[in-house]
């Protein structure tokens, strides 16, 4: 464990890579362009949600709180005539708060992928090779795989799963190519 303490470059310079590819998946790469669908009326829609004066918040609809609650006719109806579906109520977001946030997020996964790559035994001096192949597999797990049962579940359309993929393998990549360089001597 010696090792993982000799760590902390690689786990920054990680998490700011990452932190700029997000940004930039999501400001001037084109994967994330087709994630969400356009409303047919939003105008409608947003008028709708401004009248119910909602908090910020998940909301799923119809709403059950057990399964012997959705088990009565009533809510069998409900859902056979639809529709189901989820609606996320965001208040406006500070981007400052949020890029800041993310940020920590990469910093706390790098942190873990080290501990990982160092209770693993990859030892100091490893070649690029070695520390490639288990820092970018944790994380290309880490990027890619953890949102994917949401996505399921929710319905998720496929451009955005796809994409979602595709993030978190690039990120892993570059999450094991910035390890292997900075891999402590």
């Amino acid at each position: 464990m010696e090792l993982f303490s000799s760590l902390w470059l690689p786990i920054l310079a990680a998490s700011v890579a990452l932190w700029i590819y997000g940004a930039m998946a999501w400001m001037v790469l084109p994967q994330h362009k087709k994630d969400f669908k356009r409303l047919p009326d939003d105008d409608k829609v947003l008028d709708l949600v401004r009248g119910l004066n909602l908090p910020p918040g998940t909301y799923g609809y119809p709403h059950f709180v057990s399964h012997s609650e959705a088990q009565k006719p009533e809510m069998k109806a409900k859902f056979q005539k639809g529709p189901m579906g989820v609606l996320s109520v965001w208040k406006t977001p500070n981007m400052g708060i949020n890029m800041a946030l993310n940020f920590a997020f990469y910093v706390v996964a790098c942190f873990l992928i080290a501990y990982l790559a160092a209770a693993a035994g990859v030892p100091r001096g490893a070649g690029f090779g070695k520390v490639m192949q288990v820092v970018g597999t944790a994380g290309v797990l880490a990027f890619s795989f953890s949102a994917i049962p949401g996505m399921i579940w929710f319905q998720a359309n496929k451009p955005a799963i796809a994409s979602h993929i595709f993030d978190g393998v690039v990120m892993g990549l570059i999450t094991g190519a910035v390890f292997a360089l900075l891999w402590p001597k």
